[in-house]
């Protein structure tokens, strides 16, 4: 195969999964950046304390880009810092309520991307694609 077409095709794949995630959350006040930030905040904080390294692994982006992120989740009340009561320089990220209120709104759009996405699509296609986008994000690093 073409690498240079596969690339291309993948691009346009990548862009064309960006707007349509963005869709799931075009009527709503958040990003779909943000809205995957508290999807993964939801669950993950009924397991454990979550901190901005936690996110910075999650969304493989760099520790100033989670800042940023996560203020602009706090300036919109969606999320506080919290410092840990063993050791203040560490600061948990808790969700306010303003966020458990559309919890149940924010994991069904998200979920609902996700199978949509993934729908109609052979359970072994789907494994080879977790082979293959494993290989390059391997190879990419």
């Amino acid at each position: 195969m073409d690498d240079i077409k596969l690339m291309e095709k993948y691009d346009k794949l990548n862009r064309v999964m960006r707007r349509y995630f963005a869709s799931y959350f075009s009527d709503m006040p958040l990003t779909s950046i943000q809205a995957l930030v508290l999807h993964y905040l939801i669950i993950e904080t009924d397991k454990r304390d979550v901190f901005t390294k936690d996110l910075e692994e999650f969304l493989d982006i760099k520790g100033s880009s989670v800042t940023s992120l996560i203020n602009n989740l706090e300036k919109g009340g969606y999320l506080h810092r919290e410092s840990l009561a063993a050791d203040g320089r560490y600061k948990k990220l808790v969700l306010t309520e303003k966020t458990h209120s559309m919890k149940t709104d924010i994991t069904e759009r998200v979920l609902g991307y996700m199978h949509s996405i993934f729908s109609g699509i052979p359970e072994h296609d789907l494994k080879v694609f977790e082979s293959v986008i494993l290989k390059m994000t391997e190879n990419a690093r």
